[in-house]
């Protein structure tokens, strides 16, 4: 949905705290938090911190996402926007959250906002891992998978910062999914803020890979059925299946030879 294709929708009343945030547009007016503690009425929240003033409201809670943000905020929001979003594409992220049942990250985001570069490389790695999920042409070890062993080729990754700059090898889509396939195998689950620490790159940087892996369809989103404001992040089936892939051919290079 657009933000101005609302029809006859009612409009999107939004409480939101952001400088410089519009005061309304096509289909949607703001509100100020403040008011709501006087009775006023809005849809959902759109804030820069979560406060806990609101948290009886029941309102869906959508963060603007900064690196200084607090890990622990992170993992409260039903969804993110950055700074650098338009505030169209934001409206109509909240539009598209609301109109749905609580979902996946694949729904944080608009057809225009999701044509960009993260998307189309996200994009290209949804399709080559649904084929080396499939393609398991070569011989490769039978030897079930490690979980160890992951962790263990991420301290690997992480210990080549020692000897060069961070940056250079900057690959946190790689970083992300290394994480979540072994946090699978050890039937742990993954709030957003751990995950975009495993990213190892600022926090909008990791914001930005899990929104774009989640709009291909790698990442899939889950709430805390104990506590709605938690929010678990975790591989869909083919990514685990082409990751494991992957992981048996490179397990099966460090086999002994005949």
């Amino acid at each position: 949905m657009r933000y101005d294709h609302f029809g006859s929708q009612p409009p999107l009343r939004i409480a939101c705290d952001m400088p410089g945030w519009p005061a309304s547009g096509p289909g949607w007016h703001s509100v100020a938090p403040e008011s709501l503690l006087s009775g006023a009425e809005a849809d959902v929240l759109l804030l820069a911190e979560p406060d806990p003033r609101f948290a009886a409201l029941g309102l869906p809670l959508v963060l603007l996402a900064t690196d200084d943000t607090p890990p622990a905020c992170l993992d409260e929001a039903q969804a993110f926007v950055l700074a650098t979003d338009p505030p169209e594409d934001i409206v109509a992220l909240l539009a598209n959250m609301l109109a749905k049942t609580p979902a996946g990250v694949s729904d944080w985001s608009d057809g225009k906002a999701s044509i960009s570069a993260l998307s189309l490389e996200a994009g290209r790695i949804a399709a080559a891992l649904a084929r080396l999920a499939a393609a398991e042409t070569e011989p490769v070890s039978e030897q079930p998978l490690d979980a160890g062993l992951i962790r263990r080729l991420i301290r690997l990754r992480r210990d080549r910062d020692r000897y060069f700059p961070a940056e250079i090898f900057a690959d946190p889509a790689w970083d992300m999914m290394l994480d979540l396939v072994a946090s699978r195998m050890e039937g742990r689950q993954v709030a957003v803020s751990s995950l975009c620490i495993a990213a190892a790159v600022p926090t909008t940087t990791a914001l930005r890979w899990i929104r774009s892996l989640s709009e291909a369809g790698i990442f899939q989103r889950a709430t805390d059925p104990t506590d709605a404001r938690r929010t678990y992040i975790s591989l869909s089936d083919t990514a685990t299946e082409g990751m494991q892939s992957w992981l048996r051919r490179f397990t099966e290079q460090f086999q002994p030879r005949n």
